[in-house]
């Protein structure tokens, strides 16, 4: 109620720009006595421009809320000389208006120089900072000292921004291990005073140790002390084996608080992460699932098709070459990144084995591009091309391409499916779940809080889950949604 109540005297002072009178004097005293202060997202990844998973749409979408009730709000992130689509000048070819303002200089490795691009959209201050040797691309693989440089001269970056502009936060809100370092440099005394009155909070997008960010250290590399400029004792774990950089160590030691993306998350890295020491050094930490604005995502829907039939039809027609709809034919998708946690080798473990078994009334659509350098995902590849090969009507998949027709799936699947092996908070199952679908999926995280397995006594759930990470036990949720979608 009372974040409504500070979007509407927002509303209200945009709308009465000028006047006097009394309702809006009223509005401007509330109003001004009860705004936070700039709340500022440091992001390494952010909607269209740089997403690469669910931490860039989550990002984006929160800080837009937020601002819509009435906050100010910027969101900083780094603007790579490519983007996941290995496109240059993405930017300047953008229609939000985002244009380059000026530099700003951090004293990294003898000084490191940034451009400073800058825009609003839909009410909050986007700001990207440039510099296409420290940035080359989202997540590259590189050298432990050069990894390292990039996320202090990100978290410098962020602050020597907020010190130029004058626009020191009130919330800081860094976002998984690529910005490790911003909580640290604003309170080992980098910048004085001048960050004391800053809250800074470290949402945990995925805690799992592959995505913790770990730079494991050769003997030759010290600790980079000289090229972070960090306390040791923040960066590195003495108790650890081996010699580690771990970001998301620095940012949870040296933030004031920190979140996560659902419930049930927050209550397995309590308990079983390698960081769950200082994760309980914190009390009451913040989790919440994540959620998407429903209103947009419809109208993203209706563009693409006006209902689910419709929408089955197209997929089955540009995927399987069927002249018309054919509704006795079961349609299971998969949307999302080939790797080991979205668990696509599942997918492709039991596909066979389905399609004969319902003889060939199923249909497979696994979209999403894999990466050729990646053993697993080439492995996954070449079986997605068997497959494809093998049952045409009834198999697809295109792994060489980036797949475009999100929403029409959302709409047109029967089901969607989900088999990560883990997933902190999950967004693709909200975005079928809008689009009327039910989804199949391993019971974790923040599935494990969304995907509800369907009751017939009471015809409630959202989906089917399988809680053993097996074929076989992925198999019997498969036939469970099967035996209901057959019962018209």
């Amino acid at each position: 109620m009372s974040a409504r109540l500070m979007s509407m005297t927002g509303y209200l002072l945009k709308q009465a720009e000028g006047q006097t009178c009394a309702p809006v004097r009223a509005a401007q005293a509330l109003h001004e006595s009860n705004a936070l202060g700039p709340i500022v997202f440091f992001t390494p990844e952010l909607g269209r421009w740089s997403t690469v998973g669910g931490l860039g749409v989550m990002v984006d979408e929160l800080s837009i809320g937020v601002a819509a009730l009435g906050q100010e709000v910027i969101v900083i992130s780094p603007y790579y000389e490519r983007n996941r689509k290995g496109q240059t000048g993405y930017l300047a070819k953008d229609p939000a208006g985002i244009h380059y303002k000026d530099n700003i200089t951090v004293d990294i490795n003898g000084g490191t120089t940034l451009g400073v691009h800058e825009g609003v959209v839909d009410g909050v201050r986007v700001v990207f900072l440039h510099n296409g040797d420290i940035f080359p691309s989202p997540y590259p693989d590189a050298q432990p000292a050069f990894t390292v440089q990039q996320l202090a001269v990100f978290g410098k970056g962020c602050l020597e921004y907020c010190c130029q502009r004058q626009c020191i936060p009130s919330i800081a809100v860094t976002n998984d291990w690529f910005t490790g370092f911003t909580a640290a440099y604003a309170k080992v005394g980098h910048y004085g005073d001048t960050f004391k009155g800053t809250s800074f909070i470290h949402i945990c997008h995925n805690l799992n140790e592959a995505y913790e960010g770990r730079i494991h250290l050769s003997h030759g590399d010290g600790d980079l002390g000289a090229l972070h400029k960090l306390p040791r004792d923040w960066l590195i774990d003495p108790k650890w084996r081996g010699n580690v950089i771990n970001p998301s160590r620095c940012a949870i030691m040296l933030s004031d608080q920190w979140s996560t993306v659902s419930r049930s998350y927050r209550d397995e890295i309590l308990q079983g992460s390698p960081l769950a020491d200082i994760l309980r050094q914190k009390p009451q930490p913040f989790a919440h699932p994540n959620g998407i604005p429903i209103a947009e995502r419809v109208r993203k829907l209706d563009a693409v098709a006006p209902d689910h039939l419709t929408a089955k039809a197209q997929l089955q027609k540009k995927y399987f070459n069927l002249p018309a709809l054919d509704d006795s034919v079961a349609l299971f998708a998969f949307v999302g990144r080939v790797t080991t946690q979205k668990g696509v080798h599942l997918i492709l473990e039991i596909a066979e084995r389905i399609i004969m078994k319902s003889n060939y009334k199923v249909q497979f659509l696994v979209g999403g591009p894999a990466n050729m350098r990646e053993p697993y995902a080439a492995d996954c590849a070449h079986k997605m091309w068997h497959l494809k090969a093998k049952y045409p009507a009834c198999f697809w998949a295109a792994p060489e391409e980036f797949f475009t027709d999100g929403a029409l799936v959302n709409r047109g699947a029967d089901f969607g499916l989900m088999p990560s092996a883990f997933e902190p908070g999950g967004i693709v199952q909200h975005e079928f779940f809008v689009g009327c679908t039910p989804v199949v999926a391993f019971k974790t995280g923040g599935l494990k809080d969304s995907v509800l397995e369907y009751m017939w006594a009471t015809e409630e759930g959202t989906g089917y889950t399988f809680e053993s990470y097996t074929s076989d036990d992925f198999v019997f949720a498969m036939e469970r949604a099967l035996g209901t979608f057959r019962n018209k």
